[in-house]
């Protein structure tokens, strides 16, 4: 049915039509209904020019609908709100000053403890490896923990428990770094990514990287969305060249990877800057999980044991797999493979294609609400809206909370965090007649 639809590029275009009117409606980018179109737009557009065969119109018409469910879900919880938003407030004056002290002092106790992980990793792994302390030696470290987790083996408890709290530190630091103007501060909240950097680069591994750079962008973002109480400018100049210069060392710290993942033997360092095969990294999950759709039988329901891998085997309910997905698929004419598939494959897979829709449009609206209600609780939209950024975000790859790492991270952001005291819903007519309605 999905397959008379048309081609691959019209999905695409039905996307960005929906995206474009999503922001017309909530007037932000920042918006869930709107920022979830955003980021799928672009990988989605991006991966098509990238793949070099026709992408299975199937398969990409269905991850378009469950970006759209999303979507769709936003926007009637935003309407709905329309409706009922009759407050006046004042806005969040210096009330995040509150967050400053606290997101300081546990973003540096969790950068110590992660720093103090990878350092344990680094000298126990040359110690094991017979490798020398020079920087041959850290790079042939990540080289080899490459090959030996494809092998299924994987570093010891004692290093994962320590270095897990790089989440935790990257999530507080970006709500640090846009909490506080103070250079030492910025320099704290810039900081907390180092041990993201430093285990990515001891393991071979881009996960851990992206993980940490998630963590700190959504509680960075999501900060400055609550503060401005959703008044938030993406295309500004500042933040363009941002982007450009974030994108540019995204693009260099993968190239660093790969040459480390294909460094052994203590042969030199070679930074080959393989361009399709970043290509594909980066911009091929669309492709992939079109292309797994359009050939997959689907059978059962997990339950949410692909979603929360995690945890599920953190409980002992369903052991999880290395790498996920051991079928590979071919997304550059076959010149290139990714294991990829975005967080929708495991939505299908733990609820149907059917149940993931409804999931994707109770999250979008869940996002919605959460992002309506900042003019009243800044603590409890900062703390879920966060996690709807980091979702999507990560979305491309994979379920972001499928992670123990990251699920902590927005544990401690609850305990943490300084319970600002909610806003009564409706204020005197005085202020009224001075105050600014939100819109």
């Amino acid at each position: 049915m999905i397959d008379i639809l048309g081609s691959s590029w019209l999905a695409y275009a039905v996307l960005v039509i929906v995206t474009a009117l999503s922001r017309l409606l909530c007037k932000n980018w920042f918006a869930p209904a709107a920022f979830v179109g955003l980021v799928w737009s672009f990988f989605i557009g991006v991966s098509l020019l990238v793949v070099e065969y026709p992408i299975p119109g199937r398969g990409l018409w269905m991850l378009v609908l469950l970006v759209i469910a999303i979507q769709l879900g936003a926007l009637i919880v935003y309407q709905l709100q329309l409706r009922t938003r009759v407050s006046v407030h004042p806005k969040w004056a210096g009330e995040f000053d509150s967050f400053i002290g606290l997101c300081r002092r546990y973003s540096v106790v969790c950068t110590a403890v992660a720093l103090a992980g990878c350092i344990y990793f680094l000298f126990t792994s040359l110690e094991e490896f017979g490798l020398s302390f020079t920087w041959i030696g850290v790079l042939e470290v990540g080289a080899r923990w490459t090959v030996m987790r494809y092998d299924d083996v994987l570093e010891p408890w004692s290093v994962r428990l320590l270095v897990m709290w790089l989440h935790p530190a990257a999530l507080l630091g970006g709500i640090l770094f846009a909490c506080s103007s103070k250079r030492i501060d910025r320099l704290i909240g810039a900081a907390t990514l180092l041990p993201a950097l430093g285990y990515g680069m001891l393991t071979g591994a881009r996960a851990a990287i992206l993980l940490g750079l998630t963590c700190w962008i959504s509680g960075y973002v999501s900060t400055l969305c609550v503060r401005n109480e959703g008044r938030l400018k993406l295309f500004s100049a500042k933040r363009v060249a941002t982007l450009l210069f974030t994108a540019v060392c995204l693009v260099g710290m993968f190239a660093a990877i790969d040459a480390v993942r294909d460094s052994t033997w203590y042969q030199a360092f070679v930074l080959d800057f393989k361009e399709q095969k970043l290509a594909t990294y980066i911009f091929g999950s669309p492709a992939a999980f079109a292309d797994w759709y359009a050939h997959a039988e689907i059978s059962g329901a997990e339950l949410g044991a692909r979603t929360f891998a995690g945890e599920f085997d953190l409980l002992s309910v369903k052991t999880r797999t290395v790498g996920r997905y051991t079928v590979m698929s071919n997304v550059v004419a076959g010149a290139e493979e990714s294991n990829v598939y975005t967080l929708f494959r495991g939505l299908i897979e733990d609820f149907t294609a059917f149940g993931a829709l409804l999931v994707a449009a109770c999250m979008g609206g869940f996002a919605s609400w959460v992002f309506g209600l900042g003019s009243r609780n800044a603590y409890l939209t900062l703390v879920w809206l966060s996690a709807f950024y980091a979702a999507v975000i990560y979305s491309p790859i994979i379920s972001f909370f499928s992670f123990n790492g990251a699920a902590l991270a927005w544990v401690i952001a609850w305990l943490v965090l300084p319970k600002i005291k909610s806003r009564p819903r409706l204020l005197s007519a005085a202020y009224c007649r001075s105050g600014s309605v939100i819109p």
